[in-house]
């Protein structure tokens, strides 16, 4: 990964990891390639890293000769490699001599054609400065193997963000995670900042959301040697299967590759609502094959596809059920999985409470415009109790000295802790606040009143 201070990556995705294609050499699992982003490695590079014309061409002349080789469709690698032929006697590589700074000129061209994310150069090796695997790159075990945050929301709805599919020994983890969750209501996965990895790591987790019997999940078109493959569910899986979970999954435009194919599974196969905005679209999967001079070339090998329909996500993407900006859509799924959970609920104090939890989850998806001055004129000490103001928004704390956790804004001097509602409002010449609990219960509390030392 390269820090900003490093490099300019401009306007382009992101690139977390890579993966190759194993059975590109030979029989074995397939995996789909981690697409987004500067298509280099930075390396700290030092004047010997410089490269000159004569590697330039030597570059474009083997990128050429690889997308006439493999690329998954012959005509466009063949007009692919007229346009970089195009670019560079029209001079647009020219005095382009550190090796990141030709790659990203290059992957844009390679892209310019067809808008195959999943076409790139790299630089993987820096001359006399470190390899790649020299580069700080975090193992799995250092990132918990792509499972990022988890946690129980308001209303026992579960979350868990799902950073990569692209590291291997991720079983364990994975497992782990979801046995966390599986005494949850409902669930929420998050793929919003996922540019792909591993198409087995993709069927290893949605597998433990659908029955023991395997279904088709995605059709594998490889263009040399030509070959149909079908992919399946797992028949087993060594964490809780919960194939009847309320299930909701969180997308955006940064969601690629394996990423794309965990999302477009579970719509597809009507398991899960999509929340947020449209995925990359990059729907090919990916070998990486020397390009000499230490650069490494990025190539789409395959077609997915859906096994029944036919559908393909490449440059279309997958599309939500429910659109919303990608950073709204937690609040958007937790409320939607609230209303699943409400429907099934017949216990009516559990009901009172998801619908105050629902209320509060629901005023974060509606923009607010809140004056300070207001804000400021609730906080204060409430015999024992303690509002504060922290980074504009009102806080609580059960007691002085206790953690402050921000309120929700319901409507006017209304707000939420979760399912207990406050209420502010001056009387007898001081604020006062009500405590609303779901059982109905009121505590009135005032302002300078009893407050603790």
């Amino acid at each position: 990964m390269c820090r900003a201070s490093d490099c300019d990556v401009g306007p382009q995705l992101r690139i977390q990891a890579i993966m190759t294609i194993s059975h590109l050499l030979g029989p074995g699992a397939l995996a789909v390639g981690l697409i987004l982003g500067p298509a280099t490695v930075c390396t700290g590079q030092n004047p010997a890293s410089r490269i000159t014309g004569a590697v330039r061409a030597a570059v474009i002349d083997t990128a050429v000769a690889q997308l006439a080789r493999i690329y998954v469709d012959a005509d466009t690698a063949q007009l692919i490699g007229a346009a970089l032929r195009r670019r560079a006697a029209a001079g647009a590589y020219d005095g382009l001599d550190e090796p990141a700074q030709f790659a990203e000129a290059l992957t844009r061209d390679l892209r310019s054609v067809n808008g195959d994310l999943h076409l790139s150069l790299r630089w993987a090796r820096g001359g006399d400065g470190p390899t790649r695997q020299g580069l700080g790159r975090p193992t799995g075990n250092q990132v918990n193997y792509g499972m990022g945050r988890a946690e129980i929301l308001d209303g026992n709805v579960g979350y868990l963000e799902i950073t990569s599919f692209g590291f291997s020994g991720y079983e364990d983890a994975v497992a782990d995670a979801l046995r966390f969750l599986s005494r949850t209501d409902a669930l929420i996965l998050d793929v919003r900042r996922n540019g792909g990895g591993s198409s087995d790591m993709s069927h290893f987790i949605f597998s433990h959301f659908f029955g023991p019997e395997p279904i088709p999940t995605i059709r594998v078109q490889r263009r040399s040697p030509p070959e149909v493959t079908v992919r399946r569910t797992l028949a087993q899986v060594p964490g809780p299967r919960r194939p009847d979970v309320p299930l909701f999954l969180l997308t955006s435009r940064f969601t690629g590759s394996a990423a794309e194919e965990f999302s477009f599974v579970l719509k597809n196969r009507h398991r899960a609502t999509l929340v947020g905005t449209r995925t990359a679209g990059a729907g090919h999967m990916v070998a990486f094959v020397p390009a000499g001079e230490g650069f490494v070339l990025g190539l789409s090998i395959t077609r997915v596809s859906d096994p029944e329909t036919g559908r393909e996500w490449e440059r279309v993407g997958v599309q939500p059920d429910i659109a919303v900006a990608a950073e709204q859509a937690l609040p958007a799924a937790h409320a939607a999985a609230l209303r699943a959970i409400l429907a099934s609920t017949t216990d009516t104090g559990r009901a009172r409470v998801l619908t105050r939890v629902l209320a509060a989850v629901e005023a974060q998806t509606r923009p607010q415009t809140l004056d300070e001055h207001l804000l400021a004129s609730y906080t204060g000490n409430y015999e024992g109790r303690v509002v504060g103001l922290s980074n504009g928004r009102l806080c609580f704390a059960r007691r002085d000295g206790g953690l402050c956790e921000p309120l929700v804004r319901l409507e006017g001097n209304r707000f939420a802790l979760g399912a207990t509602q406050l209420v502010f409002e001056p009387a007898d010449g001081a604020m006062q606040l009500t405590v609303e609990t779901p059982d109905g219960s009121r505590l009135r509390l005032t302002r300078g009143l009893g407050a603790a030392p």
